[in-house]
């Protein structure tokens, strides 16, 4: 029998291609097929190790770096909260405003620290800083490498840039910038988290782990509320209807939580305590008043900062730990430069620029939009502090801006694949050239000295960093160094509480108490309720005029954020010299239960009771005294006197 013939099958025309349009999943296929090649699994760890070990190296001698005596007190060496390190003190951490901030993750891992390793040391602080911020260009390079779907060379710059720019060194080396690396840790894997849900299509477990490293990213740092913009713009880039039902209903929790913690921010950041429901450990003062800038001043200064930081992605000099607003006087006759200006019309014009070529090629507005989302909460149109610009702003808001040059780059040898190993020639060289200035940066941060000597180099006029190196000077005793300091401030017109309250405390360091009172009382003209000026005034007073201490000691006490042993010790010290001895005991038996371990409360407060007759509880005071500091000459010449009655 014969086989059936096959049935003839027509001639079918290939059917039409679809056009790709600009941006979005479509340019990134036309990427991940182009002469530049994807990264394999096994070639993609060996990427991130050698990532890991250059950046590593990059940042090594920070951990020969000190502590500096800005801001790190308070977060560290002088929190009280962190020595000792105990579960209590851990407990209140929690609910706990410092500088400030309300991040209580950022605070658990600084306590963390200090209860393995001590407060001593910054050495322990900075590796774990290191750490992270080896492990967040870990994180970047698989965040460019998703949204390139596995382009090695974008992930690649976005990466490098992302880990060995010198502009995040402030980030890095400064102890108290732990909440950088930790906020951004737990935004990058929230964004991770979003793609794969994108990728998912429908609301599920990455939905909820994208929530939770959110939330954990606003416990570490409230900038992370910045994350809700950049997932709608994480949703124009993959293609999907922004204003799509299903795609608002899946952001509120995001937005709810981003609302939550800014009302935080804008609360604590004013000195509050979110109605009562955080305690306070340290206030900080040190925000400047900046209500002579008009809107449009902030405006352009807003426009020079976006400007600027970007400028310095590709000129990285100059570095500072401080860069000034201009002088006061000049912005309130509106005579400041014409930079500012410019820097207002750069931001519109790149801006406009970015919306007109999105039609063309998202890329342009994903990157500027990333750059503009997550730092336009700093650019100081709502001014947070007495700099125009830092470093430490750009940490994040980098990645959008690298993630552009190395998509960039890629289509460049997609244009002209000649140009390839030019390009990769540049790209090591500016390797080399990031990683080189990063070292040096790192050196800058090596201590309080180097650090703030640096910035009066950069900016000799400015009276903030004469200031705070004053301080640092009158600290470890360099007092003439401070009073220079001080001195060149207030030639530069820099009125200042805290000038005024150095110089006095310097003044009376060399025993020079009537030009010491007369720097606090200059101090209190400025701010009559200053706790630590009125502490100090008091100090210099006690032997000269014992009773206006008390009055001083009196509104310290009141004031005070937290009970202080010292503040006990000083006011009791006063009532000994006025003859006030039951006051004297009672001031430093409270004293004594904020802190038994200072021998002079009891021996003083011995003196009080031998004044009132009661030798035998002096003579235990005397005792005690004695053990916790043997041969004290003054408590030995106190028994014999009494042993020998």
């Amino acid at each position: 029998m014969s086989k059936p013939k096959k049935k003839p099958v027509p001639n079918r025309p290939n059917p039409p291609k679809a056009k790709p349009t600009a941006g979005g999943k479509d340019a990134i296929n036309r990427i991940s097929t182009s002469n530049t090649e994807q990264g394999s699994k096994p070639l993609t760890w060996l990427w991130i190790a050698l990532l890991a070990v250059w950046v590593f190296i990059a940042y090594s001698r920070a951990l020969d770096n000190q502590f500096v005596d800005w801001d790190d007190p308070t977060y560290v060496t002088e929190n009280p909260y962190l020595n000792p390190a105990t579960s209590e003190n851990l407990n209140v951490l929690m609910r706990s405003v410092v500088s400030l901030n309300y991040h209580p993750l950022t605070m658990a891992t600084l306590w963390w620290n200090a209860a393995n390793s001590g407060i001593e040391s910054a050495r322990s602080y900075i590796a774990f800083n290191i750490i992270f911020h080896v492990i967040n260009t870990a994180l970047v390079f698989f965040f460019a490498l998703a949204l390139s779907k596995r382009n090695a060379l974008i992930a690649l710059v976005t990466a490098l840039g992302f880990g060995l720019h010198p502009m995040h060194v402030e980030s890095v080396a400064w102890v108290s910038e732990r909440k950088d690396v930790l906020y951004v840790f737990f935004f990058l894997l929230a964004a991770l988290a979003y793609l794969k849900h994108l990728d998912k299509g429908k609301i599920g477990l990455w939905w909820g782990l994208a929530l939770i490293a959110f939330l954990l990213s606003c416990l570490s740092k409230a900038m992370a509320v910045s994350l809700v913009p950049i997932l709608f713009l994480l949703d124009y880039w993959q293609g999907r209807k922004l204003l799509s039902v299903g795609n608002i209903l899946e952001k509120i929790p995001f937005i709810a939580l981003a609302i939550l913690f800014g009302l935080i921010a804008l609360d604590v950041q004013d000195g509050g305590s979110f109605y009562g429901a955080f305690g306070m450990v340290e206030k900080n003062d040190a925000l400047a008043d900046f209500e002579v800038f008009s809107f449009f001043q902030r405006l352009k200064f807003a426009g020079y900062g976006f400007m600027m930081y970007i400028v310095k992605l590709f000129l990285p000099f100059n570095l500072s730990a401080f860069y000034p607003y201009p002088n006061l006087d000049v912005v309130k006759q509106g005579n400041e430069s014409g930079v500012y200006l410019l820097g207002l019309v750069f931001t519109i014009a790149v801006g406009a620029w970015s919306l007109w070529n999105a039609r063309k090629n998202k890329i342009y507005l994903f990157g500027f939009g990333f750059y503009l989302f997550s730092i336009a909460l700093v650019l100081q149109v709502i001014s947070v502090g007495a700099v125009i610009m830092a470093d430490r702003y750009t940490y994040l808001p980098y990645v959008g801006l690298f993630f552009m040059l190395g998509y960039g780059l890629d289509a460049l040898i997609r244009k002209v694949p000649s140009s390839k190993y030019v390009l990769w020639g540049v790209i090591a060289g500016l390797n080399v050239f990031f990683m080189l200035r990063t070292r040096a940066q790192v050196d800058i941060w090596q201590n309080h000295d180097t650090l703030w000597t640096n910035v009066i180099k950069l900016y000799p006029n400015a009276g903030e960093p004469r200031k705070i190196r004053g301080h640092y000077y009158g600290k470890t005793g360099r007092i003439d160094l401070a009073i220079a300091d001080f001195e060149a401030a207030l030639r530069n017109n820099f009125q200042n509480v805290s000038i005024y309250e150095g110089l006095g405390n310097a003044y009376g360091t060399q025993g020079q108490v009537d030009k010491a009172v007369s720097m606090f009382n200059e101090a209190l003209k400025l701010d009559s309720n200053n706790v630590s000026v009125r502490y100090n005034r008091s100090i210099a007073l006690l032997n000269k005029n014992p009773q206006a201490a008390i009055t001083d000691l009196n509104f310290v006490i009141k004031n005070s954020l937290l009970e202080k042993a010292a503040n006990y010790g000083a006011r009791g010290y006063a009532y000994l010299l006025t003859g006030n001895y039951p006051a004297a005991q009672a001031d430093y038996s409270k004293a004594i239960s904020l802190d038994a371990q200072d021998p002079y409360h009891f021996f003083n407060r011995g003196q009080a009771k031998q004044m009132q007759g009661d030798n035998a509880g002096a003579i235990t005071d005397y005792q005690a005294a004695l053990k916790l500091k043997p041969g004290m000459p003054e408590v030995v010449e106190k028994l014999k006197g009494l042993n020998g009655q």
